[in-house]
């Protein structure tokens, strides 16, 4: 199947750190009482990064082509080179007129999981618009069979792009279009523009949210969802397709769900170690389009989904599943499903 994933590309590094934010707090202003210094044994990584980004590396070797249509510079197109080494994934869509955009990524430990903390600038992050579009992006759009937008969050013109894209989906294609905001807390004072020109115009078909962002979207259309259970979050992905007409698939560290109107379809997570956190959300998102395109069942699809996510959490690296990969992990005697509470 034919991908278009668009519009984030930066470039992460990651510091993989064996121990807990407080550890890493002590051990900082240890070194800053002592005048400065080095923490050391902390594995570095320099890697992908952007929510499309990742999610085309994820799609590409689960055996989809991906026409990423991104902005960069000249050596952020020497990086995807580097990075994107499949016949999968097009770079002929790269546009050099942006930025490359660093995050410093910390991977915290704790007892049964992991923790992120990023430290990224989006002051240099350039703007991306419907209209940086040429006739062969739209060309390539109207082919593929999934359209994603990304990374809401980070482009100040995402809810133009959202609109524009998806709404030329709409009258010129067939696609499916796949929306994924990221975080919204930071930009929630534009969360109602964003639901006047998008969300309420039924111009998305599948929308891939974690719980945190469930219960801030839903707050548009029921502001007594405040307590965060699981019960609460699902109601919250009801609210939110309900209210939109998408498909919500939500995705948490103990579940999945697919989500439309009053049907609700759960899947516990595996019960794994994580040790990696960065980038499984993509990875969940790959799997459930690979998954959707497959024809598999709504509970066949959240499990393929998890087992995209949880094989991808259980390597310090950023390792990327394809099919054969999901196979042996589901195949797994020793692999179980965590018990979820309060459905």
């Amino acid at each position: 199947m034919d991908v278009v994933a668009m519009p984030d590309f930066f470039l992460d590094h990651s510091s993989t750190c064996d121990f807990d934010a407080r550890s890493l707090t002590r051990r900082i202003l240890s070194v800053a009482a002592r005048g400065g210094g080095e923490i050391s044994n902390v594995p570095q990584t320099l890697e992908v990064g952007g929510n499309a980004a990742i999610c085309t590396l994820a799609l590409a070797n689960l055996g989809s082509n991906v026409h990423p249509i991104m902005k960069t510079d000249a050596l952020g197109l020497q990086l995807m080179r580097h990075f994107y080494q499949t016949p999968k994934v097009d770079l002929t869509r790269i546009k050099l007129t942006g930025s490359l955009s660093p995050t410093i990524i910390l991977e915290l430990r704790n007892r049964s999981s992991s923790t992120n903390v990023m430290l990224g600038d989006a002051s240099n992050i350039t703007p991306f618009v419907f209209e940086d579009l040429d006739s062969d992006d739209l060309a390539t759009i109207t082919k593929a069979r999934y359209v994603c937008v990304f990374d809401w969050l980070y482009n100040k013109k995402g809810t133009e792009l959202a609109e524009k894209v998806f709404g030329y989906c709409r009258t010129n294609s067939r696609a499916r279009t796949f929306f994924d905001a990221s975080d919204p807390q930071p930009r929630v004072k534009d969360l109602s523009d964003l639901n006047r020109k998008v969300l309420r115009n039924e111009l998305i078909d599948i929308w891939g949210v974690n719980e945190n962002e469930a219960l801030i979207f839903a707050r548009l259309y029921d502001r007594k969802l405040k307590r965060r259970s699981n019960n609460t979050v699902l109601a919250a992905g009801k609210v939110i397709s309900t209210n939109t007409g998408a498909k919500i698939y939500l995705h948490t560290a103990d579940y999945s769900a697919s989500i439309t109107g009053d049907q609700i379809t759960l899947v516990p997570a595996f019960a794994i170690v994580p040790r990696r956190g960065t980038g499984a959300g993509d990875s969940w998102n790959a799997g459930i389009m690979v998954a959707d395109a497959l024809g598999l069942t709504e509970e066949e699809g959240l499990l393929f989904a998890n087992a995209a996510a949880g094989r991808y959490a259980t390597y310090t690296k950023r390792v990327y599943s394809t099919l054969p990969d999901i196979v042996d992990f589901l195949r797994d005697p020793a692999l179980k499903l965590k018990r979820v509470r309060e459905i």
